[in-house]
């Protein structure tokens, strides 16, 4: 099932107070991975710069292959499949990148890490205009044969999931925390849907939990997986910055989407573009012509037969439309208008915004 030095790898992460730095220093003391069960205990004098006489101890009572493997099957019988970084599967990327992770936690499908994967992040609090953009952009790339690649968290990421799996396409998420503690709780459910046809990741072991200094590590998988990273809305100061960061340190292309220059929520991007630190982009050809795949989104339409009362409203919505808007031009009193908006919104022709808006669907 695993080999020795598989093993060895998933034996080190078992000690939390190990950090990665740390247990790649004990894994680099060693010829090969796998002698640590041959030679740990009785190596303390190489070992001592990096570990305690305590720590030391707890490691080599834990030296029990029987104990390992307990553990292996109990991870199994949870559907958690382990990659470390020298497992076949392994996306190999990853090992031209400093500080990449020695292990990975999966639950789903794992050919999903060797799949042509576009990063789709952003901001925690999506404007309007940010929830329409990444919706519409997650879903032609999605229902294109690209994999989305997000990190679970709410606003972008769960649009982006959420898309691509609205068009029955493949999408991976990278969690900050372990499988037994899944961040934020409301992405409980979407998680489960992701692990269905998907592929949910986190280089942290089941029962951690999640911490702040988590996710800004985390976003160097998210960025690492990726042939390109699109930010469709974000601050200056958002935390997706950190995932543009390890993009440019590893030379992935970066797309960002325009905004308003009067919108603090597109502050990041408008500066990431003005900077020429991405190529801007308007539509999903613009990213998938990079990577030679052709748009074969195609959004169903429904079809429908407007009144004439309900076809005057759907020629008016143009963009974000002002119901005050509406009805002056359509001249339809108000409680019949809002019966007919609400109509249409139900037959899915145009969708109800913050603000008593309306825009087409």
């Amino acid at each position: 099932m695993y080999t020795k030095n598989e093993k060895a790898i998933i034996w080190i992460d078992m000690f939390d107070f190990l950090t990665t730095k740390k247990q790649q220093e004990i894994l680099d003391s060693f010829s090969e991975p796998g002698d640590i069960f041959d030679e740990f205990s009785s190596n303390f004098s190489i070992l001592q710069n990096i570990i305690t006489k305590e720590q030391f101890d707890k490691m080599c009572y834990a030296l029990d292959e029987q104990y390992l493997m307990s553990y292996i099957i109990n991870l199994d019988s949870q559907k958690i499949k382990i990659i470390t970084y020298m497992s076949e599967n392994y996306p190999q990327q990853f090992l031209n990148y400093p500080e990449n992770p020695l292990i990975l936690y999966c639950r789903g499908d794992l050919s999903l890490l060797n799949s042509v994967c576009v990063a789709v992040v952003g901001t925690r609090k999506p404007t309007i205009y940010g929830k329409q953009v990444t919706e519409k952009l997650s879903k032609e790339l999605a229902a294109s044969g690209v994999t989305i690649v997000s990190g679970l968290a709410e606003g972008i990421d769960s649009i982006a999931h959420t898309s691509a799996l609205a068009v029955g396409g493949k999408t991976i998420a990278v969690m900050g925390s372990g499988f037994n503690d899944i961040y934020p709780k409301r992405n409980f459910e979407l998680e489960k849907q992701i692990e269905k046809t998907g592929l949910v990741i986190s280089e942290y072991a089941p029962n951690v939990g999640p911490a702040s200094w988590h996710y800004p590590v985390r976003n160097r998988i998210i960025a690492g997986l990726s042939k390109a990273v699109l930010i469709t809305e974000a601050s200056l100061k958002s935390g997706t910055m950190h995932t543009r960061d390890y993009a440019l340190d590893y030379g992935i292309d970066i797309f960002a989407v325009p905004g308003e220059i009067t919108s603090f929520a597109s502050s990041g991007t408008n500066n990431i573009i003005k900077s020429c630190q991405s190529a801007m982009v308007t539509s999903a050809e613009d990213i998938l012509k990079g990577l030679n795949v052709l748009n074969q989104y195609k959004p169903v339409v429904k079809n429908l037969q407007l009144s004439l009362e309900e076809q005057a409203i759907f020629n008016v919505i143009d963009g974000e439309t002002h119901f005050d808007e509406i009805q002056l031009q359509t001249k339809i009193d108000t409680k019949t208008l809002l019966t007919l908006l609400t109509t249409m919104e139900l037959n899915g022709i145009i969708k109800k915004m913050n603000g008593n808006y309306y825009c087409k669907n």
